[in-house]
Parts: structure tokens; sequence; C-alpha cells
């Protein structure tokens, strides 16, 4: 979470349905965490509203209740926003209604590529990521950051 506050500028957004999911996952306490600091906020779909539409879309699609509700609020935005997710058919449909997209592995590299981590330190989390269930296409972020690096 501290990575997502620092690379995001201190400012996430979740939807109810990603709250509920993050309940149930391995640190349900560093969501709430965040929550009562701030730094994320909570943003429901209105029935009526059009973001509601592209979330019964995406449901009606097969996405999963998160991804779903996550995508559509992301539509809502000013084109400025990004949709983290580790689920590439959400990345894609994301990507494809124009909505920024990464996955953690990128997020990591990125923080590395930018100074906000040394290598060491974002391979390290990479891989105790990794042997708590993460999976990756890979346990090191070298390539990846020198090639975002380049790129600046």
């Amino acid at each position: 979470m501290i990575v997502l506050r620092e690379r995001y500028g201190g400012r996430l957004v979740l939807t109810p349905e990603v709250l509920l999911e993050a309940e149930t996952g391995p640190h349900p306490e560093a969501i709430r965490r965040a929550l009562e600091e701030g730094w994320v906020e909570l943003w429901s779909l209105y029935a009526d509203s059009e973001e509601h539409g592209i979330f019964v879309e995406l449901r009606n699609k097969g996405f999963g209740m998160g991804e779903a509700s996550s995508i559509a609020v992301a539509c809502s935005g000013d084109g400025s926003w990004v949709f983290v997710s580790d689920d590439l058919d959400a990345r894609r449909e994301a990507s494809r209604r124009g909505v920024g997209v990464v996955g953690t592995y990128g997020v990591l590299a990125r923080q590395v590529a930018e100074g906000g981590m040394s290598l060491e330190e974002g391979n390290a989390l990479l891989r105790r990521m990794i042997s708590s269930g993460f999976r990756s296409h890979s346990d090191d972020l070298r390539e990846e950051s020198e090639k975002l690096k380049s790129r600046r």
C-alpha cells in the first residue's frame, strides 16, 4: 500500500465491491488504515448513472464485481486515471475504453525506474509477494525498470 500511496500521489479510489474483496484478502488492515487516513476514497456507483450502465455491461461480459465496478469508475474520470489490476482481461477492457492501465509488476518497475525505491528493494518486495502467492512472469524488475528509464 505504501508503494501505491507514493506512486499515485496519495490518492486512490476503491469501490465497495473492491473493498469487500480486499476484506477477505491477505492484508485487510492495510486497506482499512488507508481509508481511515483518507488517501483511499470509497466511490459508489449510482443506479441511474452512466457508470452503472458500464458496470452492468461488464458484469454481463463475465467480469467480477470488483473489476467491473473499478473499470466503470475509471471510465468516469477525466482521462488521467489509471486502472491498477493484475487481471489481464480487465486491463485489456479498461484500455479498450481509453483508461490507462498497469499491473503490480508495472507499478514496482516504475517505482524503481523513477528512483522511488532501489532495484534491490523492489526485487525483495516482488519476491516476498511471489512467496505469498502473487503470480508474476518474472521475479526481477531490472529489465522492465531499465526500459522505463530509457523512455523518460
